[in-house]
Order: C-alpha cells, then structure tokens, then sequence
C-alpha cells in the first residue's frame, strides 16, 4: 500500500525530522512535497491531490485548522493528522475531522499508532463504499457446469496446487479450477482477506486470533494459519470491521 503525503511546517527542521521518521518506521508512506508556506501548499494539495497531509497548526500565512477547512470548501478533503507543539489545538483539530493530533517532539509510536490510525479508517471507507454495489453471488465453474455461491455463505478459501477449494458454512466443499490469487482479486472488496498463502478467509467468520499458535479460529471451529509477514496488515484489516 502506498500512502501519497504532503507535510507542511514551517520549520523546515521539523519538516526534514518528520520525513525521516516517515521513511524510517512508517514504510507506506511515501513523502512526495513537503511545503514551509500554506499558501503554496493549499495550491498543491489541491493539484496533487495526496492521500494523506501532515500538517502543522501555528503558521504565519495561514493557520493550520483554517487551511484543512479551506481544503473542505474547494471540494477536497484529503485525510490529516495534526502535528503542532501547542496542546491546546486539540478539540479544534478533530472539529475538522482530522484522522490524529500529534505533539512536538512526536515518539516513534505514536506516529506509527496514527499512520495505522489512516490505513484502518480509509480501508473502512473503501470496504463500505464497495459494498454498496456489491455482488452477492460467485459462479464456480466445473466441467459439469456450474456451481452459484453465496458469498456469505464462504467461511474460507484454500489453495490446493492449482486448485483453490471453497468451504462453505454447511461444511460443503466446492473445488474451482483456478488459483487462489484470481479469487483474491474477486472477494477483497467482499470482506476477504489473504491471511496467508494458502488461505483467504471471510472477516464474518472470524472469532478469535491465537498469538502462541498464529492462528485464527473461525466460527466453524476450523484454525486457520496467519504468515507472519501479513500479520501486521490482517490486524490494520480487521479493524476496519470491529468497533
């Protein structure tokens, strides 16, 4: 995933510090203008059209708040986190709808904490604006036919050598002669996410996340394995679905 993000501050130290720690411990984030003046930035925001802007409050041309509220006006409202030394901005930053509020001198985790902050509440805005017009049936073909299956009826996916097999909640199982990856690119916007390889799971069967094993539990009590390297994605992911 690539975040596009602008930084503004006017303080060019604290716009070169934030962009090292950026590249340093937030790896999505992809830095592509950092801006002292407001003014110039507003005019690039708007051109660019970035995912994400970290921008300070206290500035001499135009305040922080009054630029993301500016932004609104012109019909773009890209997601923000606020990052300013003055504490008392805090009620007026979240007034503007903005994703995090960040103190100078920002810690490491905290920056982290608000760039995973973004993934989960954009992520969010995807998966809902996605089922809106969502299907709710797959059609599975065999050499007989064809199988129609409800989406929400799949607990999970798995791959099987070229073969995927779809297990359904009545413990039916159906064989496509496709790989796993086809059916990936079909079902993420359905709530399905790679876990793993071999497995793509639906979000609706998840019940628990077993660290000692590195596994989920579903509701069919079938464990699912969760590859270490997808595991930081799966818990932004899941997010999205829990309260």
């Amino acid at each position: 995933m690539m975040i596009k993000t602008i930084l503004v501050d006017d303080e060019q130290d604290a716009l070169d510090i934030l962009e090292r720690d950026l590249a340093n411990y937030c790896p999505d984030v992809v830095v592509i203008k950092q801006f002292r003046s407001a003014i110039e930035a507003k005019a690039a925001i708007l051109e660019l059209r970035p995912d994400l802007v970290f921008l300070d409050i206290e500035m001499p041309e135009i305040k922080g708040i009054d630029l993301a509220k500016s932004l609104k006006d012109e019909g773009f409202s890209p997601a923000i986190i606020f990052v300013t030394a003055y504490p008392q901005f805090g009620a007026q930053a979240f007034e503007v709808d903005a994703v995090d509020f960040l103190l100078k001198p920002v810690e490491s985790d905290r920056l982290k904490q608000a760039v995973e902050k973004y993934m989960a509440h954009n992520l969010e805005g995807q998966i809902a604006e996605l089922n809106k017009k969502a299907p709710t049936y797959i059609r599975i073909s065999s050499q007989s036919g064809f199988d129609l299956l409800q989406i929400e009826d799949i607990s999970y996916l798995k791959a099987d050598g070229p073969i995927t097999r779809f297990y359904l909640v009545d413990k039916h199982t159906v064989a496509a002669g496709r790989n796993l990856g086809i059916f990936e690119k079909t079902l993420a916007s359905q709530g399905f996410f790679r876990v793993h390889n071999g497995y793509l799971v639906n979000y609706k069967f998840i019940r628990q996340y077993d660290n000692k094993e590195s596994c989920i539990v579903l509701s069919t009590g079938v464990k699912v394995p969760v590859a270490q390297q997808r595991l930081r994605d799966f818990l932004i992911w899941i997010d999205a679905f829990t309260a």
